[in-house]
């Protein structure tokens, strides 16, 4: 989502009134914003060379807090560099890589693109993105307004006052939950109604529903889930039609493998084998898609929210955030969390504490239920939010005395859909399987589909 307000920049301005000849960034090729705050240039513009963001070395650097004195220019080595906090970055004028030099020892990064100084100022610049990822710092890139974000995480924590007290133990109540295996027994129902056409072309009102029960085995390493559903359609011109389903599921948190196996499905799908498992491998295909051990990283991020606190797991999921735009870097979302789960933000309701926020068209409320005292005894959360084009979603949960319920609805643009599900939550001693039984055929999706590409040509 997008926030619908934009930040009014006023560098140029105030310079102005400083009597100062300095260079506002949006004057260059893009403009630069470093945790939040926009930054201007004095002498040296942005340049957009070789498909890479570059910027002033000197300005920059001060701009992410590095001190005078700490950016060093070696004329004979045509080198520069930058110290802070124990870590020294170095540069060589022509040359694709960057050392970083550190509490850990040296590392080599190799670029593909070079630091170069430019003629007219006689300025070195630096390709920014390069240089930021190599000090762990988050980068985003806005093509609607050409600007590049960088955020230091570390420095934002840094300045950053909320404590999360209910928010502690709001997770230390959730353990119970997730550092053991946990049977989860319930059912759910999906209804959804929308406007099809009919054979004579006319517009008709159709009916898709889904209902079952379910039985789910979970822990931090792996997940079964086993349901019984019936799939039925309706509409005045074709009657009603119902289909039994059986539908089982496994997965191996820590690798990242999800088996799929429903053999009602196959055989509608006309399989010589209806009891395959169907293998689907997302760790391969996230870190395929948003680099090498994002899996690892997204999971990592799973066990601290479960292990720590939640300032702790709050640092991580920032750390893995990418700046979107000018009015959405690492500090606006920050500030969002804290709106809704600071401290600040939670007021005493008889027994109950509950925090709202609001932000572009979305209402979220979040109560955490107590037995008195500071003990938590459940949650219930909240969720509203409308769309320009009509589209309105609510969606509540909550989690009590081992029960959990989740309603959704979702109206708008023709269709209107609801969801509900429960779920009685106990203790057991049984573990989840996360991979199918011994012996049992698996079927690789991806080798499927690249087997019936190269099959039909397609």
């Amino acid at each position: 989502m997008k926030k619908i307000w934009h930040s009014m920049l006023c560098g140029g301005a105030l310079a102005a009134l400083l009597c100062t000849p300095a260079l506002a960034a949006g004057e260059g090729d893009f403009s630069l914003v470093v945790n939040g705050e926009p930054v201007s240039f004095t002498d040296a513009l942005p340049q957009l060379r070789e498909n890479r963001s570059f910027l002033p070395m000197a300005a920059t650097f001060q701009a992410l807090g590095y001190e005078d004195g700490t950016i060093t220019w070696d004329n004979d080595a045509r080198t520069v560099t930058a110290e802070k906090d124990g870590v020294t970055l170095l540069l060589a004028i022509g040359k694709q890589e960057i050392k970083v030099t550190g509490p850990e020892g040296e590392e080599t990064i190799p670029t593909d693109v070079a630091p170069y100084i430019d003629p007219a100022s006689d300025r070195t610049y630096i390709p920014v993105g390069l240089v930021a990822d190599a000090l762990d710092y988050n980068v985003g890139w806005d093509g609607n307004t050409a600007t590049v974000m960088i955020d230091d995480v570390d420095a934002i924590l840094e300045a950053n006052t909320a404590t999360y007290a209910w928010m502690d133990r709001y997770m230390e109540y959730g353990r119970k939950y997730t550092q053991d295996a946990c049977q989860v027994t319930g059912g759910y129902q999906m209804e959804l109604t929308a406007e099809s056409a009919a054979e004579d072309g006319t517009l008709e009102e159709g009916c898709f529903t889904c209902k079952g029960d379910y039985t789910m085995l979970q822990s931090l390493k792996a997940l079964q889930f086993d349901t019984d559903m019936v799939l039925s359609t309706s509409a005045p011109s074709q009657g009603t039609t119902s289909l039994d389903v059986d539908a089982a599921m496994r997965m191996n948190l820590e690798t990242g493998k999800l088996y799929f196996q429903s053999e009602a499905l196959s055989g509608m799908m006309g399989a010589e084998q209806t009891d395959s498992w169907y293998l689907m491998n997302l760790k391969s295909t996230m870190d395929g898609l948003y680099g090498s051990g994002y899996y690892q990283e997204l999971m990592a991020l799973a066990y601290q929210e479960n292990d720590g606190g939640f300032g702790e797991a709050l640092a991580l999921s920032l750390r893995e955030f990418t700046p979107a735009s000018p009015d959405m870097t690492t500090k606006d979302m920050l500030q969002l969390y804290n709106q809704l789960f600071s401290d600040e933000a939670f007021q005493k309701s008889g027994s109950s504490y509950v925090s709202s926020s609001q932000w572009d068209g979305v209402d979220l409320t979040f109560t955490v239920f107590t037995t008195g005292g500071n003990q938590v005894s459940g949650y219930a959360m909240e969720l509203s939010a409308n769309d320009p084009s009509g589209l309105s979603m609510v969606m509540t949960a909550s989690m009590k005395n081992d029960k959990m319920e989740m309603n959704m609805e979702l109206h708008g643009m023709g269709m209107d859909m609801t969801m509900t599900m429960d779920g009685a939550y106990r203790r057991t001693s049984t573990k989840p399987a996360g991979t199918p039984p011994a012996g049992a055929e698996v079927v690789d999706v991806m080798e499927l589909l690249l087997s019936m590409v190269s099959e039909t040509g397609v």
